[in-house]
């Protein structure tokens, strides 16, 4: 399970379909996002879980699901690591550059922020990544930002942590592996631009054994 902080007090719960092997967000059953307060879920937890699909959003947003039934079966233990488990299961991850991720089609505005555009949509809003350098946090406008630097740019990259916790470390190891999400489809009132899903950092596993 991953959460990520929403608007009105919501939060986004990522998991994974372990016998269909593929990446789910967990709705209720109406098809809505739970709420912070009364979110079942936590990171590490195993759920047996009778979903339905419901009417899907457009692409890249693939992973909805209702959740009909649930029942908490079990902790992902410490010494699970959960690379470990994503390559058991031979779930894909990305690797090396940043551009790699999402089927190779991440663009950037010129302010160096991540997203997609209707014309190179992905089949999916989430995934895994092992990040290929030093990620260091720059947060701007009160914002939790991590810049991804490297020779593309001259400044580097930049997304947005959406993760729970409120005050994450100043860096991510190199070697780490990482959560990324695709944001809903939107632009500002006041921009002459297409809707674009910009790019957000879920979150990153600790525990794994990664170079300095």
């Amino acid at each position: 399970m991953s959460k990520t902080k929403m608007l009105n007090n919501r939060v986004c719960v990522g998991g994974i379909d372990l016998d269909n092997k593929i990446s789910v967000r967990l709705m209720d059953i109406n098809g809505s996002h739970e709420s912070a307060a009364s979110c079942p879920y936590n990171i590490r937890e195993i759920w047996d879980v009778e979903y339905s699909r419901g009417k899907q959003r457009p692409l890249p947003h693939s992973e909805d699901i209702r959740v009909v039934k649930k029942c908490k079966s079990g902790v992902l233990e410490g010494e699970k690591l959960m690379l470990a488990l994503l390559n058991e299961m031979q779930f894909h991850v990305y690797e090396d550059d940043i551009f790699n991720t999402f089927e190779g089609k991440l663009k950037y505005t010129e302010k160096g922020s991540f997203y997609i555009s209707d014309d190179a949509v992905p089949n999916h809003s989430t995934c895994f990544w092992i990040c290929d350098r030093k990620i260091l946090r720059g947060d701007y406008k009160e914002k939790i930002r991590y810049n991804y630097l490297d020779t593309k740019r001259r400044w580097g990259f930049n997304f947005t942590y959406v993760g729970l916790e409120d005050n994450p470390s100043d860096f991510i190891r190199r070697g780490t592996l990482v959560r990324l999400s695709l944001a809903h489809w939107w632009k500002p009132e006041d921009a002459d631009i297409e809707e674009r899903c910009y790019l957000q950092l879920s979150g990153w596993y600790e525990e794994l054994k990664v170079e300095s």
